[in-house]
Parts: C-alpha cells; structure tokens; sequence
C-alpha cells in the first residue's frame, strides 16, 4: 500500500501541476473553483477503494471476483452520483466539469487497474 500512495500522490502532483499550467495559459476561461477539489476526490476515493482491495485479495478467487466487481460498481456508480449532483447543483459550469471529471475517472482508472495487477501477478 505504501508504494501505491507514493504514486498515486505523484501521479496527483503531476495532474496539479499541468491542471495548474492548462488553467493559467489555454484554458483560463473555463477554470472553475471546484476543479482541485475533484482531484482531491479521486486522490481520496482510488486510495480508499485500493486499500479495501488489498484487504480482500487474500481470500478465494471467485469470492474475491466477486468482492472486486460490486466495489468497482459501487464506485462506478458514486462517481455518477457526485457528477449528478453537481451538474444539478451548477448548470452553468456542467461542461468544464463534467471533461475533467472524465479525464480524471479515467486517468485513475487506469492507473489503479495497473496498479492492483501488478499485486494480483506478485501474489500468483
């Protein structure tokens, strides 16, 4: 776990940081306040999700394939729920919003399935 915070913190310092660069020269018109924050959630929430998974990887195979599934469909379906609620919440910036949430969701995405697979290999 402690590799997987080392990078996934750098991996959020590397996104701050063209975030900052991006919203500062191209894209200075559509910047809105709440874009750290969604950094800041997806940090939290792939840390959270790839801790449980490492608690349940030790049991069975199909018990854990199981486990694995309804964990990625319940933060599948957070994720949705919080871009809902915002897009109700400020219609007004739903587009810049909604692009950089999909970015991110896929950007950690990504990288916590690479990540976990790389356990997944090292315990078989």
């Amino acid at each position: 776990m402690k590799q997987f915070l080392i990078k996934s913190t750098i991996l959020t310092l590397v996104i701050f940081i063209l975030g900052s660069i991006v919203y500062s020269t191209l894209l200075k018109s559509f910047y809105i306040s709440v874009l750290p924050y969604t950094v800041l959630f997806f940090y939290l929430t792939t840390n959270l999700v790839h801790a449980y998974l490492l608690r349940v990887s030790g049991i069975s195979g199909s018990r854990f394939s199981s486990q694995y599934m309804a964990v990625s469909f319940l933060k599948m379906f957070f994720y949705l729920a919080v871009a809902v609620v915002y897009i109700i919440l400020d219609r007004e910036n739903a587009k810049p919003f909604i692009a950089v949430f999909l970015l991110l969701y896929v950007a950690y995405t990504v990288f916590e399935v690479v990540e976990f697979l790389k356990v997944v290999k090292q315990k078989n």
